[in-house]
């Protein structure tokens, strides 16, 4: 069985988009906040800042096509009922941050900033404005400046108590796996999805549910390509009237998925088994070389495929479930 657990751990280094790849974007972040400190109304509350999303989970991808993105929560201390307009902090971020080199835009759920390089977005930086109700729990602002007023809302939104959750359910060599298995996942949907209904985050919170690790019950180490396998599997047991149901385990509890289309949710499973065959396929190879090409027509050219071999090397084909996982 070729477990391609070397080329696995290299496609991960390819295509992760964490803090130690992403230089220019933690530069770009910490003008941005420094700028929001200098520039903001005096008329604005205290706030807070904190990093949300792919970048506080350690699950990003490098996006194909480049435009990366790193998301930021700015807490505000005030409760929803001090400002029934959320309109109002929203423009005070944005105000703060307008500059010549940027394209600063109010958006539904956040405060986009664009940086652009010869007419094309090279990255970009999302602000989601929150406030606090009496009970502590954090309320997004949640409209663009051409919302009625009466549609413009304070929405349920625990981003920070969904990191620590979805950073506390693996520890060690167990999160880790979990992460390049996510990240894989993710990027198999930029390459085979082609609609943008399919969210990264439900795919995070599916892994969250029913990721289970895999190690080689012979000497130990990681498979990542059976704990992947089996997450897609978990995936399309849980499939019921013809839709999967994400929920995100904090407030407000919605279905990540809710917006796709029947159709575009038939493509989606029909995607995720040719998907599970392929692993399989890779699974039952013996060379190395043969599961790689496999592999690669799933996870695109960033996959590698070493060198033919005039000899295949057996592997173990015990497989253990982690004990370890928090």
């Amino acid at each position: 069985m070729a477990r391609a657990q070397t080329q696995f751990k290299s496609f991960h280094r390819t295509i992760l988009l964490g803090y130690d790849t992403s230089q220019d974007l933690r530069d770009r972040r910490d003008t941005l906040l420094a700028d929001l400190k200098k520039n903001i109304s005096k008329d604005a509350p205290p706030y807070t800042t904190f990093t949300q999303g792919s970048y506080a989970l350690s699950t990003g991808t490098q996006p194909l096509g480049g435009n990366p993105d790193m998301d930021i929560g700015v807490l505000f201390e005030c409760s929803p009922g001090d400002y029934p307009d959320p309109l109002v902090l929203k423009k005070y971020v944005r105000d703060a941050l307008e500059r010549h080199n940027r394209t600063v835009n109010i958006r539904r759920p956040c405060v986009t900033v664009t940086y652009n390089r010869d007419g094309s977005p090279i990255h970009h930086i999302d602000l989601a404005v929150y406030s606090s109700n009496t009970v502590e729990q954090t309320q997004i602002a949640w409209c663009r400046e051409s919302t009625p007023l009466a549609d413009r809302e304070w929405k349920p939104s625990e981003a920070r108590e969904l990191t620590e959750k979805i950073t506390n359910q693996f520890s060690g060599c167990d999160r880790d796996q979990f992460r390049r298995c996510v990240r894989a996942l993710k990027r198999w949907r930029d390459e085979k999805i082609g609609h943008k209904n399919t969210p990264s985050i439900g795919l995070t919170v599916a892994a969250y549910n029913w990721f289970v690790p895999r190690y080689d019950s012979i000497d130990g180490k990681p498979i990542d390509l059976i704990a992947l396998r089996d997450l897609v599997d978990s995936m399309l047991a849980k499939w019921t009237g013809g839709r999967l149901q994400v929920h995100l385990p904090v407030a407000p509890y919605s279905d990540l998925f809710e917006r796709m289309t029947e159709n575009q949710m038939a493509d989606l499973k029909s995607r995720l088994e040719d998907l599970r065959d392929a692993l399989n396929e890779a699974d039952a190879q013996a060379d190395t070389h043969e599961a790689c090409k496999i592999l690669r027509k799933k996870f695109g050219e960033d996959f590698p495929v070493p060198e033919k071999s005039d000899t295949t090397k057996k592997t173990s084909a015990g497989v253990s479930t982690s004990g370890r996982s928090a």
